[in-house]
C-alpha cells in the first residue's frame, strides 16, 4: 500500500506538496484536519474548554461514554490497544502468561524498561511477543470486548511489539519467533546463501543454537549483532512480520466494528524502522522528542513533520515521557506553547497537554496535569482560524531526499538538512525513496518540478543511490547538503525577515485553488529560559518573493493572532518582493495573504 504525491504547479520550480489517497488503501483521506485539537486522554470536561475535537489515544471503551463524547462534537473518537504495557491484563488472562513473553538472546524474557516499577501479583512488567499464538489470543479478546463501543478509530501503542527488540534489546527468540523465522528463510533467501552459511535443515534450524554453536556469547550478540551472519533477515523477518500483523489487527477490528476505523499508532518516525508501518495506518498518535531539558525551541520536530509529510500521513504528536517529567518539575508552560504553535505550524497536531504521562529513571512513572488556563486559549485559536489552516499545505522549492534503504545501513541522516534549511527559512519538502519496508519511489519528472534536490554528502557517491536522482545530476540541480555555494546558486531567496534569525517563517498555500488566500506563519524562536516568556519581536519585516508563491500578487495581508482582533498590516511593493511589517509578535501569527 502506499500514496501518490501530488504537486502543484506555482511557478517554474515552486510547488505545494499534498496527500491523495489510492484506492484500496485503508486510508482514502487525510484522517486529521490541520484545525484539529486531539486529547490523549478523553476528559468529558476539558472538551469545551479546549475544543476538543478528536480523542486520538486512551480513549474510553464504554459505549455510553463514546456515545456522549459525539453528542459533545468528538467527530473521531478512538480507544486504545497497548502491546506492551497492558502487562496486568496478559497476567490475567492465562496461567501461562510466559509463554506469550520475548525472549532474548539468553533464552529469557525481559521487562519492559520503562516500566520497571510497575508489578501486578509479584510479575513484572514483561515484554510481549506478538508473534505468541497465546498473545495474539489475547489480543484478540481484548480486541472483541474494546469493538463493543461505536468507536471511530483504534490506537496501537508500542506496535512493534517483538519487533521492537530485536536492535537494543536482543529480543525476538522465543521458540514461537524460531519457528516463523523458518518459514521466512524458507520463503524469502535463496537456498545457495543458506547452504554457504552451513544451514542445510531449514525446517529445524534454530538460530539463536546456529549463533551459540558458533561460539556467540550473549555479550558478543549485544556488541556485534548488526555484523552476524543473517542479522539483515531477522531484522526484516520481525519488521515484515509485525507490520503484517498490525494490518491484519486493523482488519479484525473492522469485522468486529463493522465499520471502516482510522488506525494510529505510537510511532517515532523519525527512522526507517518507524516509518515502515505507515501505509497500514491513517495517522501517526505519537511521542515525539522535544529536548525539553535544553529550554529551547526544538528543531528535531520540524524533522519528524516533514519526514511525515514525505510519507502523507499526519502527525498528532506529544513530547516524550522526560520531556513532560521536565516540565512538570520546572513548570515550564511557556515551552510547551511553542510546542503547540511549531506543530500545528507546520500542518500537524500536538495533543492537548490537560494530562501527560512523565517518566524518570529515578521516579518511574507520574503525570503532568496541564493547567487549562495556560493552553486552552491557544487551542480555542486553532479552532477559531480553522479555514486558515484546513486544507493548506507546504510551499516547497526544495526537496529533501529520504533513502529509506540508506538509512538502514546507517547512512542518509537528512535531520541536520532540515534543521539547516528551517533555521534559514528556505520552503522545502521531504520526498521519499522506500524499500521493501516502505512502498514508495521516487519520481523523476516530480523531482524535475524543484529548484534543488537535496541529498545528505554521504550519499553522493553511493552506487546504490536511486535512480530517479540521476536525471536530477544531469540537470545539475542536485546538491550533496553541505554544499551551500550550490545551492545558493540553484535556490535565490524566497523570504527575508528582520531580525532575521529570531522569527521563523512557514508558507503554506491550497493546492489547486489559485484564489485561495496564502498564509504565512509567523514563529517567534526567541524563548526566555530564565522568565519561561517569549521575547516579544518588535517591528518584524518580512520579504516575499514573488516566485514563493507561483507569481501571485496580493492585495492585502491580514494577522492574525491569539486573543486579539484581526488588524490589517501595511504592505509595500519593493522590486520582485512584497514587503509586509509586523508590528509585534508574541508567540504565532497567521498572516492571510489575499489576492
Amino acid at each position: 500500500m502506499r500514496q501518490l504525491v501530488l504537486l502543484l504547479v506555482l511557478g517554474s520550480g515552486w510547488v505545494v506538496a499534498a496527500g491523495r489517497g489510492v484506492a484500496g488503501e485503508a486510508s482514502t483521506g487525510r484522517a486529521l484536519r490541520h484545525s484539529d485539537v486531539v486529547f490523549m486522554y478523553d476528559d468529558p470536561k476539558m472538551y469545551g474548554a479546549y475544543g476538543c475535537t478528536v480523542v486520538g489515544w486512551a480513549g474510553s471503551s464504554d459505549p455510553q461514554r463514546v456515545i456522549a463524547a459525539h453528542q459533545q462534537g468528538i467527530r473521531l473518537f478512538s480507544s486504545s490497544v497497548g502491546f506492551l504495557t497492558e502487562f496486568s491484563r496478559v497476567i490475567d488472562f492465562s496461567p501461562d502468561f510466559l509463554d506469550a513473553a520475548c525472549r532474548n538472546f539468553e533464552g529469557k524474557p525481559f521487562v519492559v524498561p520503562w516500566l520497571w516499577d510497575h508489578k501486578h501479583k509479584g510479575q513484572p512488567a514483561w515484554w510481549w511477543c506478538t508473534n505468541s499464538p497465546l498473545y495474539r489470543k489475547y489480543l484478540a479478546a481484548r480486541l472483541e470486548k474494546l469493538m463493543q463501543a461505536p468507536l471511530d478509530g483504534l490506537h496501537i501503542d508500542d506496535y512493534r511489539g517483538s519487533s521492537g527488540a530485536v536492535t537494543w534489546l536482543s529480543g525476538g527468540f522465543c521458540r514461537h519467533c524460531m519457528a516463523a523465522f523458518r518459514k521466512y528463510l524458507a520463503e524469502h533467501v535463496p537456498r545457495e546463501k543458506l547452504a554457504a552459511l552451513g544451514i542445510t535443515d531449514v525446517e529445524r534450524f534454530d538460530y539463536r543454537q546456529y549463533l551459540m554453536d558458533r561460539g556467540v556469547t550473549p555479550e558478543e550478540y549485544r556488541k556485534k549483532r548488526a555484523s552476524l551472519p543473517l542479522s539483515a533477515e531477522f531484522l526484516d523477518f520481525h519488521v515484515r512480520a509485525n507490520t503484517a500483523f498490525v494490518a491484519e489487527y486493523r482488519k479484525q477490528a473492522e469485522r468486529l466494528r463493522g465499520a471502516p476505523l482510522a488506525l494510529c499508532v505510537n510511532s517515532g518516525v523519525g527512522d526507517a524502522q518507524a516509518l515502515a508501518i505507515a501505509f497500514q495506518v491513517d495517522y501517526f498518535c505519537c511521542e515525539v522528542s522535544h529536548q525539553a531539558s535544553s529550554r529551547r525551541v526544538p528543531m528535531h520536530p520540524v524533522f519528524i513533520y516533514k519526514l511525515a509529510d514525505g510519507v502523507h500521513r499526519p502527525v498528532a504528536s506529544t513530547a516524550g515521557g522526560w520531556d513532560w517529567a521536565y516540565i512538570a518539575e520546572h513548570k515550564l508552560p511557556g515551552l510547551v506553547r511553542t510546542w503547540i504553535a511549531l506543530a500545528y505550524a507546520h500542518g500537524h497536531n500536538f495533543m492537548a497537554p490537560h494530562r501527560q504521562w512523565c517518566y524518570t529513571d529515578k521516579k518511574g512513572t507520574h503525570w503532568y496535569q496541564g493547567p487549562v488556563e495556560e493552553y486552552a486559549w491557544l487551542y480555542q485559536f486553532v479552532r477559531q482560524k480553522a479555514t486558515l489552516l484546513d486544507g493548506y499545505e507546504a510551499v516547497a522549492s526544495v526537496a529533501v531526499v529520504w533513502d529509506n534503504a540508506a538509512r538502514r545501513r546507517g547512512k542518509g541522516n537528512i535531520e541536520p538538512v532540515c534543521a539547516a534549511l528551517a533555521e534559514q527559512n528556505v520552503p522545502f519538502t521531504v520526498v521519499v525513496s522506500g524499500d521493501e519496508w516502505l512502498a514508495m519511489r521516487l519520481d523523476a519528472s516530480e523531482l524535475a518540478r524543484f529548484r534543488a534536490v537535496v541529498i545528505p554528502r554521504d550519499l553522493a557517491g553511493d552506487p546504490a543511490r536511486p535512480a530517479a536522482l540521476q536525471a536530477v545530476q544531469a540537470a545539475g540541480r542536485l546538491v550533496a547538503w553541505p554544499d551551500e555555494k550550490a545551492f545558493a546558486r540553484l535556490v535565490p531567496p524566497l523570504v527575508r525577515v528582520e531580525p532575521e534569525k529570531a522569527v521563523g517563517v512557514v508558507p503554506r498555500a491550497k493546492p489547486n485553488e489559485a484564489g485561495a488566500p496564502a498564509v504565512l506563519h509567523l514563529l517567534n524562536r526567541q524563548y526566555d529560559a530564565e522568565k519561561d516568556a517569549m521575547q516579544p519581536q518588535q517591528q518584524v519585516v518580512v520579504e516575499l518573493a514573488d516566485a514563493l508563491f507561483g507569481g501571485r500578487r496580493f492585495t492585502r495581508a491580514r494577522l492574525h493572532v491569539p486573543r486579539a482582533e484581526p488588524l490589517d498590516l501595511t504592505m509595500v511593493r519593493r522590486g520582485q518582493f512584497t514587503v509586509l511589517h509586523v508590528p509585534r509578535l508574541e508567540l504565532w501569527a497567521l498572516v492571510e495573504l489575499i489576492p
